[in-house]
């Protein structure tokens, strides 16, 4: 018996002598991995990707070295749409050993193709505003998102059961079954379309196993050998809502996960390449510039077209902060969905537009117009507070970030009251004398009045003091 350990040959016993581990424990846990394995390729084998998926995620608890288990894991979830993190899986796999693995092979093929990666990106970021969209409730636009993202991702099963749901809700029963029937035929136990299914009525029938997917299943060998490519989505929670808190933090989790795979991998292996045949064109224009042999037309032919990979080159790097600050957006929504204002508003004050859809546009400006009275509010707060405590520097900072982003509130006065107080207590009585001036002719009904009027006596006073 081989320790899985160490790797010692055990000739007696089950106890390594050379590392002193219990051979038995792993053996033992390794056999159970390769037993949910071989369950899994059953059942995907039957359409029934979800519990596959159950199955492959268990036999990874009992054995993450487990390189068969974790690469079929990484092709399901790239088939139903979850790029990134069937990239995760194949990446921890291609560390474990990159010899014949066949994951090395499939993040190669991703690096290679980067435009279907930015589909399924855009996918996820649609898929994301479309929640944002239900919880404005404007369901019509949610279903514009969705539409959309089914036409970047066909495989993308969260976006038809979010599409069911919205149909359910929009009492289209016809439609929302349609968009069921493709989720189902897919992934023939998807707990949330089996839950829609339910709502609407219906049960849902497996379809039988068709004779050539019974002899496939027969052929397929119960080893932990490279598995065949079938499809899976990873189990689903059974939920009555899907604008619930914890949903859209999951998925805003996975674009940040698929925007570091563009950005990471793809975007940067593109633009290294256009990086280096700049270098290598530039070099032979300066070297064939001065040689006499070469003819004008030569020369001007070649500086075209490193003009030509200049352009191509800016329009990519132009792309790739596009994604970056569409990441940050996403960002945005959710720290306004989860109420942090102020973060909110640093991460806002981060993004560049240039470059956005009106359908980006439209999001940054509706998050901003929201955010920013309540960052204003939140600032104040944390100023007044901080000025309650007597801490005058931090309580000044806080004040001035609340006045960036007034527009109207009804606290302004008070904020620029304890500016006032602050400059005062700093001897900058003349910034405070503007700022209580700036109360008496902007906000004569203001509830400080009689602080203010008191305030400026005193300092008027003081400045008509004659000097030794």
């Amino acid at each position: 018996m081989k320790c899985l350990n160490c790797g010692y040959e055990i000739t007696e016993g089950y106890i390594c002598p050379s590392c002193g581990a219990d051979a038995y424990i792993f053996h033992k846990a390794r056999n159970v991995s390769i037993r949910l394995y071989n369950e899994a390729l059953q059942k995907a084998a039957s359409r029934d990707l979800s519990g596959a998926a159950a199955n492959l995620e268990q036999s990874l608890l009992f054995d993450k070295n487990n390189i068969p288990a974790r690469n079929l894991l990484g092709l399901i979830l790239s088939e139903t749409g979850h790029i990134a993190d069937a990239l995760k899986h194949w990446i921890i796999s291609t560390s474990i050993s990159n010899k014949n693995n066949p994951a090395a092979g499939y993040i190669d093929f991703l690096q290679k193709n980067g435009r279907e990666m930015e589909k399924c990106n855009d996918a996820v970021r649609m898929y994301n505003q479309a929640i944002y969209y239900l919880k404005q409730g404007s369901d019509d636009l949610a279903i514009i998102q969705l539409k959309k993202a089914l036409d970047n991702n066909p495989d993308f099963l969260d976006a038809y059961n979010l599409m069911t749901l919205c149909c359910i809700e929009d009492k289209n029963m016809k439609r929302a079954q349609h968009y069921n029937e493709i989720v189902l035929k897919r992934d023939t136990l998807n707990p949330l379309a089996l839950h829609y299914a339910q709502l609407m009525g219906s049960t849902p029938v497996p379809p039988p196993v068709k004779k050539a997917e019974k002899n496939a299943a027969v052929s397929i060998k119960k080893t932990d050998s490279s598995p065949p490519i079938p499809r899976y989505k990873r189990k689903e929670k059974t939920t009555n809502s899907v604008l619930e808190k914890r949903d859209l933090l999951a998925f805003l989790l996975g674009i940040v996960a698929t925007a570091v795979v563009m950005l990471v991998l793809v975007m940067p292996a593109l633009n290294d390449s256009k990086d280096k045949s700049i270098k290598d064109l530039q070099a032979k224009v300066d070297h064939y510039a001065g040689e006499t042999e070469m003819t004008p037309e030569e020369v001007l032919s070649m500086r075209e077209e490193l003009q030509k990979l200049q352009e191509e080159n800016r329009l990519l790097r132009s792309e790739e902060n596009k994604q970056a600050n569409l990441e940050l957006l996403q960002t945005a929504a959710s720290q306004l969905s989860d109420e942090k204002y102020i973060d909110c508003v640093t991460t806002l004050a981060a993004i560049d537009t240039i470059g956005f859809g009106e359908e980006d546009l439209a999001l940054y400006n509706s998050i901003k117009s929201t955010v920013y009275p309540n960052a204003a509010y939140a600032y104040y707060t944390n100023g007044k507070g901080e000025f309650l405590s007597n801490h005058f520097a931090e309580a000044k900072v806080s004040l001035e970030n609340a006045m960036e982003y007034i527009n109207g509130e009804n606290f302004v006065d008070d904020i620029l009251y304890y500016l006032a107080r602050i400059a005062e207590h700093d001897g900058d009585n003349e910034t405070a004398k503007k700022y209580y001036e700036q109360i008496v002719t902007d906000y004569p009904d203001s509830n400080q009045m009689s602080n203010v009027e008191n305030a400026l006596r005193l300092l008027n006073a003081g400045s008509d003091t004659p000097q030794n």
